[in-house]
């Protein structure tokens, strides 16, 4: 007999849990690169050189237009382009933490009074042609302790350790080139002095471009170093974003730089442009390009850039230079980094097209960054709202008139659907291009409510309303599929979106996101309760248990499989709510041993992923694998101390930690406290649904679970609960709007609900 058979699966039940599984074995299968690797990788190939790296700060791809800088459009026009993360160990990328970063090939910082306070780089001291950059040690020493462990210097020593020589010109390109002595073989002052001359021989040549940052106010917007303007601004305090014309200006001079250092550069010479920091104006994207010099001029594949560390055509990140740089001279670190290689994708034709990509990609980050704050203030107050209008609604109106009563009980039903709702919403906004709109912050709420407005109708417009768990389902179903869908073609959705993830934060570029995991998470195990509730009331609890297993298996292997959701926590925490949820479908009792063996399992499952990531090459693994580096090495103690100070921290955030609190009050307090019904509305929603129960109860421990194992801790149960509770009041809702027509339980729904 075959296992669905023995299941009691009809055929068009063994056929959906078929579809299911196909779903899951598509979007789990290896991911194809769909980039090239980029040229010189080799790393047994000693190149001759140069490599030369220009550092821009805060040159964005707004700036880059073929009037204001022609010298860099061109390159954008032959090169490859795309935008960089420019997220160092602190939320502010100053100069020097950029440098760092490029000299590290992982997050690192510099050592200043206040994190917004950025300060200029040490004056290099000169040693004949080279030089050395006072108080070098300092900084590997801060980075050494610091949460990312930066090894600073490990550019400038890879190269020196391989026999190569390097070359800066200014004080933070000699902070990125040193090795781990502050050294660097040659050294001039500025971009202006570099000649063909000083580049020949060189392998590695670091050049800082400064004139777009307010700490060398000497250097910027066409002033000469002769002192005037430097005592407009204190260069160690951030301020606004220059001045249009004084940034024109700067503008002016950085390309006619890049255009002298062009002409300069033999023919075969590697050229990166990269805008390493941003001290002036919000933190944005800033612009990386490639290129190589040949036949007088700098050509290259027309592409966009990415990298293993986004999987995203046209975004990479700071940490993915030095990485690059040293494969271009045939190099690699001694030990992994945080950054990858530069590949490349393909790109539109048309310059201009691809530049106003890459220009609004950057828009809608700095959109949603500056958006999430009051989002968030704005979802607490609406879910509170919520809470309390339902809490008085169900106390004010349980003895008024039959008409009055329904009305506002369906009000109310509608309402906490659209509750539920709002995080998908959130999701499914970015299918409208709100980016492009003339005030893209109201175009991101508009697209959010018309989003949630659609959601919302499509519960409440079938048949299906008529049913306790009706609307519920289809809300919890369209958040599962609107997620899992999105997760197999490349979270696009998440990415910059209020409860998705931001390359200006930078904390995950691909998978799925901690909030996001929550609401999936929640959705699907609702979605599992309404399902089985239908299937349960027809006696096919088996069927009920086999789709309770099949969907839960496949939400498993897409929020864990390395490129797809590559959710480390993800799969701690799911894998107990999936269990007591099916558990409680299925009848079985729950006991300690149980969940000691579904814990045994769940940390089993995550090691076996794990591992599996662990064997791909160092330059395809996720932070799966570069955990089980950090094990085997001995060095994961630190990875964890990190995360659980993370942890800890959230608990500060009052917004989440209200919302959770609000949440779980009114579920215990209000829906399952007795009133003029006789018995709390969460139990008489029982009565009719119970795996109400299971889907409630699965969601509450995936919450409880995954916050304990994720970095952002009270965020996990905030958003799970955000969706939980409402969905949970709109079925309390329904089985109240019951007690005119049906006062008192009939004895079979009784022993129904006794069997749960």
């Amino acid at each position: 007999m075959s296992p669905s058979r023995r299941l009691g699966l009809r055929p068009g039940a063994r056929l959906y849990a078929l579809l299911l599984a196909a779903a899951a074995l598509v979007c789990t299968a290896p991911a194809t690169a769909g980039a090239a690797s980029a040229p010189g990788a080799d790393p047994d190939v000693t190149r001759s050189g140069p490599v030369v790296l220009v550092g821009v700060p805060g040159l964005l791809w707004e700036d880059v237009t073929p009037e204001r800088t022609p010298a860099l459009w061109e390159l954008a026009e032959t090169g490859a382009i795309g935008n960089v993360s420019i997220r160092t160990a602190t939320s502010r990328t100053c100069p020097t933490d950029g440098w760092l970063s490029v000299s590290a090939g992982q997050r690192a910082l510099a050592e200043r009074d206040h994190f917004t306070v950025c300060e200029a780089a040490p004056e290099p001291v000169a040693d004949g042609s080279g030089a050395t950059v006072p108080g070098y040690g300092s900084y590997i020493e801060q980075n050494a302790g610091a949460p990312f462990a930066a090894p600073v210097g490990m550019l400038g020593q890879t190269v020196r350790d391989r026999g190569g020589l390097t070359l800066a010109a200014g004080p933070g390109a000699a902070l990125g080139a040193a090795d781990e002595s502050g050294r660097v073989d040659h050294y001039v002052d500025t971009a202006r002095e570099l000649t063909s001359e000083r580049l020949r021989g060189v392998s590695l040549a670091v050049v800082e471009l400064p004139e777009l940052t307010r700490l060398y106010p000497e250097l910027s917007a066409g002033r000469e170093a002769d002192g005037q303007g430097a005592a407009e601004a204190d260069p160690a305090e951030p301020g606004p974003d220059l001045p249009e014309w004084e940034r024109d200006e700067a503008l002016e001079r950085i390309d006619s730089r890049m255009a002298a250092l062009t002409g300069l550069l033999p023919e075969g010479a590697s050229l990166t442009v990269v805008g390493v920091s941003m001290d002036t104006g919000p933190s944005q994207l800033t612009v990386a390009m490639s290129g190589k010099k040949a036949d007088g001029g700098v050509t290259g594949p027309g592409a966009y850039l990415a990298s293993e560390s986004t999987r995203r055509p046209g975004l990479v990140a700071l940490t993915d230079t030095s990485v690059t740089v040293l494969a271009a001279l045939g190099m690699r670190p001694a030990e992994p980094t945080g950054g990858r290689a530069w590949q490349l994708g393909e790109r539109p034709g048309d310059t201009g097209e691809a530049v106003d990509r890459l220009v609004a990609f950057n828009t809608a980050a700095v959109v949603v960054g500056s958006a999430v704050p009051g989002f968030f203030s704005g979802l607490v107050a609406l879910q509170l709202l919520i809470y309390a209008a339902a809490a008085y609604a169900l106390h004010r109106y349980s003895d008024c008139e039959r008409g009055k009563r329904a009305l506002v009980l369906s009000v109310t039903r509608v309402v906490a659907l659209a509750g539920a709702a709002f995080p998908v919403a959130s999701y499914l906004a970015n299918l409208i291009p709100w980016w492009t709109a003339d005030t893209p912050p109201l175009a991101l709420l508009a697209s959010v409510l018309a989003a949630d407005a659609l959601v919302v109708a499509l519960a409440v417009a079938g048949p299906w309303r008529r049913s306790i768990l009706g609307p519920m389902t289809v809300v919890a179903g369209a958040t599962t599929v609107v997620l899992f869908l999105d997760l197999c073609f490349g979270a696009n959705l998440q990415m910059n979106s209020p409860t998705g993830y931001s390359p200006i934060v930078a904390g995950r570029f691909y998978g799925i996101g901690n909030i996001a995991f929550a609401t999936f998470a929640t959705g699907m195990l609702m979605a599992v309760a309404g399902v089985a509730h239908v299937l349960i009331s027809r006696g096919r609890r088996r069927a009920a248990v086999a789709t309770a297993l099949v969907v839960g298996a496949a939400s498993v292997l897409i929020v864990g499989w390395p490129g797809l959701g590559t959710d480390f926590g993800g799969v701690i925490a799911l894998i107990p709510g999936l269990a007591v949820t099916t558990m409680m479908i299925a009848g079985v009792r729950i006991t300690p041993v149980r969940l000691a063996v579904v814990g045994v399992f769940a940390v089993a499952a995550i090691s076996l992923l794990a591992w599996m990531d662990y064997l791909r090459p160092i330059a395809d693994r996720s932070h799966f694998g570069a955990f089980a580096t950090q094990v085997v090495n001995g060095e994961a103690g630190t990875v964890l101390a990190r995360k659980l100070g993370a942890m800890l921290g959230t608990l500060g955030n009052w917004h989440l930690t209200l919302l959770a609190a609000g949440a779980l009050l009114f579920l215990f307090a209000v829906l399952n406290r007795p009133g003029n019904w006789r018995i709390g509305a969460l139990q008489r929603a029982y009565e009719y649904a119970p795996t109400l129960r299971a889907g409630l109860t699965g969601s509450l421990v995936t919450a409880l679970v995954g916050f304990a194992a994720n970095d952002s801790g009270v965020a996990i149960p905030a958003l799970a609960l955000t969706v939980a509770v409402p969905l949970t009041l709109s079925a309390c809702v329904w089985a109240l709007q019951q007690r005119d027509q049906d006062p008192d339980p009939a004895p079979e729904r009784i022993g129904y609900a006794q069997q749960m």
